[in-house]
């Protein structure tokens, strides 16, 4: 196989706001795989709240650009096997050669990567429609550039979370599903519960600090004691699959990010494991493009929830592949995970 990175900046059509961050700009390193005159694309973005960055992933990936190079794909699986341990916990980068491989195994074959792993459609979730921070002008303008979902994923996280939650329930009746990212105290957890029962949350993920497994366990209870049922789902409170076990101990479901899992061989292995803990599965990133929303809607059909809403976020066209019709998931006629890459 031949490699190639292409490091690319993703601006976005607003600055999206959440509690631990504010963004303006996505930058990421797309991998392409090429053999026998086939083209693979994985992507992964830097994350401030994981200390990566993309001179990381591009330096981690050119350091095994030869270990690559001497493989002929046949089977991801046996390639991400090749290659376990080269990445030495750098899950971002080893996600992007994955998907990549992933995309490129599938066109070989010239079948999308969902066919070869004989998932079905039919149950499949509808994406939500992702909503940051901001002032209840910027919001309204932004929920009546894309009415009529079936799903709302908002951040929380301000001093204004009531007020958001009424401002925008206002203007539909859908469900929402909730993402503090970690920004409230226990205390202001507490003065949520009512409210978020009040305005038709379906989710809530991540209320507390990742580490506060003490405040989640109170959390819980306080809201079992209210009668409140929304589960409440884990993100940034796990690192690695095998923080799944802790998790499991205080939350109902978990947020799967490829980047964190290391791909797409390692992710349904991921899935079964929450599974066999009694966990719900989400899976979503807030802002990519859609190279990494393609490779993620693969899973779809194995998920509970799903996010995969980035490319309209971002100002920037990197190709084609998977389309959102008011949340409903469209694969395109290509192989492995649909892409078709052309950076302008």
């Amino acid at each position: 196989m031949k490699l190639r990175l292409i490091r690319v900046d993703l601006p976005l059509k607003n600055v999206f706001i959440t509690a631990r961050r504010e963004v303006s700009i996505i930058r990421a390193v797309v991998v392409e795989l090429e053999q026998d005159g086939l083209r693979g694309h994985g992507e992964a973005y830097e994350d401030s709240a994981y200390g990566v960055t993309v001179e990381d992933i591009y330096a981690q990936l050119e350091r095994c650009q030869s270990k690559i190079e001497d493989y002929a794909l046949a089977d991801p699986v046996a390639f991400w096997n090749h290659m376990k341990g080269t990445f030495q916990g750098h899950s971002f980068a080893q996600s992007a050669m994955d998907c990549a491989a992933y995309d490129l195994w599938g066109k070989m074959w010239n079948r999308p990567v969902w066919k070869l792993w004989g998932l079905s459609r039919e149950a499949m979730p509808t994406s939500s429609r992702s909503l940051g921070i901001d002032s209840f002008e910027r919001l309204g303008e932004r929920f009546d550039a894309m009415p009529d979902w079936p799903f709302y994923r908002i951040k929380l996280g301000s001093r204004r979370d009531v007020e958001t939650l009424r401002f925008l329930r206002a203007r539909t009746k859908v469900p929402f599903f909730v993402d503090v990212n970690g920004g409230w105290t226990l205390d202001k957890a507490r003065e949520m519960i009512e409210p978020l029962m009040k305005y038709g949350v379906e989710i809530l993920e991540q209320p507390l600090n990742a580490y506060d497994f003490e405040g989640m366990e109170t959390l819980k209870q306080e809201m079992k004691r209210k009668r409140c049922d929304i589960p409440v789902f884990a993100d940034e409170s796990w690192r690695t699959v095998d923080d799944f076990a802790k998790c499991a101990e205080v939350f109902d479901g978990v947020n799967i990010k490829l980047a964190k899992c290391g791909g797409l061989t390692p992710v349904r292995e991921a899935i079964d494991k929450a599974r066999g803990l009694g966990l719900k599965v989400a899976g979503a990133n807030t802002v990519e493009s859609t190279i990494g929303a393609s490779a993620m809607a693969q899973i779809a059909p194995l998920l509970d929830y799903i996010g995969v809403d980035g490319p309209q976020l971002v100002d920037k066209k990197v190709g084609s592949g998977i389309r959102l019709d008011r949340g409903r998931i469209l694969y395109p006629d290509e192989g492995g995970t649909g892409v078709r890459v052309v950076f302008r």
